[in-house]
């Protein structure tokens, strides 16, 4: 049991000595459970000249000793009688054994805050079946790795990733590349968050062709084989992310700009193909080729990149948002320099005024975006000289899932106007039909997909029909094909001869 301790001066236990029986000993045994602990001076032991324990004896109080030592106990205090003696009531107490704290290493060097991962990665093998091709297969790899650490309010991330293609056939190109990927250190508070390094931005509500995102870099290594998600690199940014209840301010600043990724001169998904002496976008005419396959090429990409804000309002049915940007166009324009013999690859600054809204109605939602650009860049019919116009882009549509969980469809309407735009090489306006459809089976085992882009006010289509085996989740062994069909001044025109069958596997770890 746990010991009661009174603590009394020499003076004051003399006194409790005289108020037991027998004066201070008594010869008789007694059961009672009290034991005092303490030692009594020699001349006052009554076993002789040496001191002894009083705990090795028992004693029964009477009345007047319980009260002299209640009285004591109370009144007695070592900083004021100055205490010789202890007595304790009871067994002491056992000192608590605490096993000592193991050594932590500094948060950067704890390995659980680290989580270290293979992020994405893809390997695809293709096949080419148009009459007309340049290349026999064109096979293709992507791997993207990241370490982040968490601790707190503070966050590091460290990405990387290596690309390989490779084509084969009467254009063969084997190229391989590391870039950075997502790269950056970011601080959050209750209702903020601070980025500062390599990130991927993408703004807007749509898929596949978001009108206000235009300060996230493309990749068009693979033209539109991947989805959006993964045709866009990280920039260097500074973006702060203020909350306020339904409220969200994105606002975004790139001091460096980065154009677009491209594939090498020679791969089949360039946009300058010098042996047919063609632009993509641009129309053949027999004046422009001879001087796109003797001309020398190069690319202005110094500068800032600009920035942004977002002012976005998620709601319980709807969600809507407002964005002003001064942007660069990522993608490239080929401006031709007759005098030089020179295409040069510019990236003009346009102000971008846009807003996206997006709500539901039963299963189905549907979204809208639109922006106005007060620069897109132009070719004269007169005299091939660059120019820039402004324009209107548009998308809308809806996802639903008719008739089974398991169906979910896509369907979008986009539009692109060029305004007062006179006489030059681009169609003034252009209407699409873009989306997806997609299927699961065997309880999610199997998914059926397919990817379209058709164009209404002229041919040009984009057709990706998929079969995925899903059961080692998030690994994927797809089969799947990518056709292309158009006009000769549209994409589905322009990559006509790239139509191809794939073999592949994506996944993540």
């Amino acid at each position: 049991m746990a010991g009661i301790r009174a603590v009394a001066s020499t003076p004051t236990l003399q006194a409790f000595r005289k108020a037991l029986p027998g004066g201070a000993h008594t010869g008789t045994p007694s059961i009672h459970p009290w034991r005092l602990h303490g030692r009594i001076p020699a001349a006052e032991t009554p076993y002789g000249r040496h001191p002894a324990r009083l705990s090795e004896r028992l004693v029964r109080p009477s009345r007047r000793a319980s009260g002299v030592l209640l009285l004591a106990s109370i009144l007695s205090h070592p900083a004021v009688l100055g205490a010789e003696e202890i007595i304790i009531f009871g067994e002491p107490d056992e000192p608590a054994v605490t096993d000592p704290e193991p050594d932590r290493p500094p948060p950067w060097r704890d390995p659980d805050r680290w989580e270290v991962r293979l992020e994405r990665g893809r390997i695809e093998s293709g096949a080419l079946t148009g009459d007309e091709r340049q290349a026999d297969t064109n096979h293709h790899a992507t791997l993207i790795g990241s370490a982040t650490w968490r601790a707190d309010r503070w966050e590091i991330r460290i990405g990387a990733r290596a690309d390989g293609h490779r084509q084969l056939g009467e254009r063969p190109v084997s190229d391989s590349a590391a870039d950075y990927d997502e790269t950056w250190l970011r601080a959050r508070g209750d209702a903020w968050r601070l980025t500062a390094g390599a990130q991927r931005v993408s703004w807007g509500r749509v898929d596949e062709i978001p009108p206000t995102d235009r300060l996230a870099v493309e990749d068009l290594t693979r033209f539109m084989l991947d989805e959006r998600a993964d045709r866009r690199r990280a920039v260097p940014a500074l973006r702060l992310e203020l909350f306020h209840r339904r409220w969200t301010a994105d606002l975004l600043w790139v001091p460096a700009f980065r154009a677009a990724e491209l594939p090498a001169e020679e791969s089949i998904w360039a946009p300058v193909d010098r042996e047919r002496g063609r632009l993509l976008g641009l129309p053949p005419d027999p004046e422009l080729a001879p001087v796109i396959r003797d001309a020398h090429f190069r690319e202005e990409t110094s500068g800032g990149g600009g920035g942004g804000a977002r002012i976005s309002r998620h709601g319980r049915t709807s969600d809507f948002a407002l964005t002003a940007q001064r942007a660069r166009h990522s993608v490239p324009y080929y401006r031709l320099n007759e005098a030089q013999d020179t295409f040069t690859a510019v990236h003009p600054w346009t102000t971008v005024a846009g807003a996206d809204i997006g709500f539901a109605t039963g299963a189905v939602t549907w979204r809208a975006e639109a922006a106005w650009l007060s620069d897109v860049p132009a070719t004269r019919e007169e005299d091939f000289g660059f120019t820039t116009v402004e324009g209107v882009d548009w998308v809308a549509g809806a996802e639903g899932f008719p008739g089974d969980a398991d169906l979910r469809v896509t369907v979008q309407l986009a539009g692109q106007h060029l305004l007062d735009a006179g006489e030059v090489l681009e169609p003034e306006r252009a209407y699409y039909i873009n989306g997806e459809i997609e299927n699961e089976y065997a309880r999610a085992q199997w998914r059926a997909r397919l990817r379209f882009s058709l164009g209404l006010d002229r041919r040009d289509a984009y057709l990706n029909p998929e079969i995925a085996y899903r059961r080692w989740e998030p690994h994927e062994f797809y089969l799947g094909a990518h056709w292309f069909d158009g006009r000769d001044d549209t994409a589905g025109g322009f990559y006509r001869d790239n139509r191809m069958a794939v073999l592949g596997w994506r996944g993540s770890l």
